[in-house]
């Protein structure tokens, strides 16, 4: 069994929670978790040096976490993680999901209270049982409820980065099993929805395949019930639907002269194939998900560009199909050229080791130069996120002696000094006018008092727009997906405020945000706001969410002039020294 490193390195972090549930000492917890930290971002594959004997010349790896690594590439699990499961209830594991129930509070729970369910822990906060613990209390435990509230409206949903993890992974070892011609991942991740709750994965089986063979390879996939049992959910000659890595998938097989109409029609969504069968009926025809009905008899398109062509309309990209006004554009034209990864020049929101990212900045430069980008803006935490290795302000002046110092060396490549810098509760941002004026650009970002009321919260991130030195807005709802709401504020008031001052908003595509919304990107860029793709980079594996954001920038309609990191290194310094100029102040 393959595993990458991310993979290894979160398999590894995994096991360094359930020793932290099992009360084992804090030194073996630190080695799994430094492992795992550090493997994810080696530059040589974790499995290649397993199989040349070679891990343990890796610092903080001994023989037997190089044992418990090997285990793991070859058998996707090992001894200790199974062991320590074996320890602790599943439900203490469940509980892990809860916003504010770390290992700590966890393990106290269950070895005070005899507490190993979710269902407990609501009774024990409803009856205020926990009040008693240390570091609990009547907070604490309103917290709780609403994160037990929070857990149920979520229970069976994937954020779409995990979801198109585990599908594409299917589909990698669906191509090795040479049974079929053609594999393509449908539904709500082809449309990029941040959250799903499942995968459509669509097969054309080759001549030869049986469908007793093609069943028997999919059933491998099936996670296992208590008794072992694989856990099937639906099963029949073109359907077989199953839970894998607790991600319900359904597998179709297709004829291959229907694939074009089952593509379209399992990408969806329901809103607009119902738009679309009313389209057809129009015109006299019927659409399913196998061909288009006509007087003459079916008919069999080739491709969706031919689906829709059939239909009188141009074609739809996926991403767009969500019933808004994308069939009414369909009838009168082509689409506008949506962006693409292409488009994107240079990395805007990193994070370097100065604060709390994993790369240092030479690192961070040579990733993106590796990638093909020209250019990054690098925005270290501000001083008031000592959390966060916020830079003191002499801390600052040093990393800009620094990006100039590697401007001259990596040239034609080029780092633009910035900062991610807090808003305070009364909107001002961090450090004095005079050290702001040092940077190339500053982004805003909101990290503490998310209680605020709407009207309180809308008047800090308009003060923070206003503020001459603000480039970038980012991140302004603050919400986790899956974890926790983003707190309440006047969406439109921000926008119109962006407009007035010409203040950025980010989209940032950390999976685990994807904020602003992409319903909201659309309204800020037809109101005039420029947004940028931000993947709030921490660790190398960061930079792929830029392909995230671009999804959800495609379904915003955004076009290369819509997006801040379309700017090719020229444009972005010119727009940065525009924006100083602007706020009153030009000199470095």
């Amino acid at each position: 069994m393959y595993m990458d490193n991310r993979e290894i390195a979160d398999k590894l972090a995994e096991i360094a929670v359930l020793k932290q549930l099992a009360g084992e000492n804090t030194f073996k917890i630190r080695a799994f978790e430094n492992a795992g930290r550090m493997l994810e971002n080696l530059p040589e594959t974790v499995s290649d040096l397993a199989a040349e004997g070679r891990l343990t010349k890796l610092r903080g790896i001994g023989e037997a976490l190089a044992d418990t690594i090997t285990e793991l590439i070859a058998t996707g699990t090992c001894t200790e993680e199974q062991n320590l499961k074996k320890q602790i209830p599943e439900g203490l594991i469940a509980m892990l999901s809860l916003q504010g129930m770390g290992p700590k509070k966890i393990r106290s729970v269950w070895q005070e209270k005899e507490i190993t369910t979710i269902e407990q822990l609501e009774a024990a906060a409803q009856n205020h049982l926990l009040q008693d613990l240390a570091g609990f209390g009547a907070k604490t435990e309103e917290k709780i409820l609403k994160a037990i509230q929070f857990h149920k409206e979520s229970e069976g949903l994937f954020l779409s980065f995990q979801a198109l993890f585990i599908a594409e992974q299917i589909k990698k070892q669906l191509e090795a099993s040479h049974l079929f011609s053609r594999i393509e991942i449908a539904g709500s991740l082809r449309r990029g929805k941040e959250i799903v709750k499942d995968a459509d994965i669509l097969l054309v089986s080759k001549a030869g395949s049986t469908i007793d063979t093609i069943q028997d390879m999919l059933v491998t996939f099936a996670d296992k019930d208590k008794n072992g049992n694989p856990v099937i959910t639906g099963s029949g000659k073109t359907k077989t639907s199953l839970r894998f890595l607790g991600l319900q998938i359904d597998f179709r097989v297709i004829e291959e002269k229907s694939f074009a109409c089952a593509f379209q029609y399992f990408t969806g969504s329901k809103e607009h194939n119902t738009m679309i069968r009313g389209i057809a009926k129009e015109q006299g025809k019927k659409v399913n998900e196998y061909e288009i009905l006509d007087s003459s008899g079916p008919l069999y398109p080739k491709s969706e560009e031919e689906f829709y062509q059939y239909l009188g309309l141009s074609s739809i990209p996926p991403e767009l199909r969500e019933a808004g006004e994308e069939i009414e554009h369909a009838k009168s034209g082509a689409f506008p050229r949506l962006v693409t990864d292409q488009d994107i020049k240079g990395l805007i929101h990193c994070h370097t080791t100065a604060s709390d990212g994993e790369l240092t900045l030479l690192q961070l430069a040579e990733l993106c130069i590796k990638n093909g980008l020209s250019y990054m803006c690098v925005s270290d935490h501000s001083q008031s996120a000592p959390y966060a290795g916020g830079l003191s302000v002499d801390r600052l002046l040093l990393q800009i002696d620094e990006i100039e110092m590697l401007n001259r060396k990596l040239a034609p490549f080029h780092i633009f000094k910035g900062i991610e810098s807090d808003i305070h509760p009364d909107g001002t941002l961090d450090y004095p006018a005079g050290i702001l004026a040092k940077l190339d650009f500053v982004i805003g970002a909101v990290h503490s008092k998310f209680t605020m009321t709407k009207d309180e919260a809308t008047k800090r991130l308009i003060t923070a727009i206003s503020n001459p030195f603000t480039t970038i807005l980012a991140h302004p709802s603050g919400r986790l997906l899956l974890r926790r709401d983003g707190y309440s504020y006047d969406e439109d008031a921000v926008i119109r405020a962006a407009v007035q001052y010409g203040v950025v908003i980010e989209h940032n595509a950390n999976p685990h945000r994807m904020d602003i919304p992409w319903q909201m990107m659309k309204k800020a860029i037809k109101a005039g706001v420029l947004t940028s793709i931000n993947p709030d980079l921490h660790e190398s594996s960061g930079l792929d969410h830029i392909r995230l954001g671009i999804t959800m920038a495609r379904k915003a309609w955004c076009e290369p002039r819509h997006i801040l990191n379309c700017k090719t290194k020229e444009e972005i310094d010119e727009y940065f020294r525009q924006r100083k100029k602007k706020a009153g102040y030009s000199g470095n």
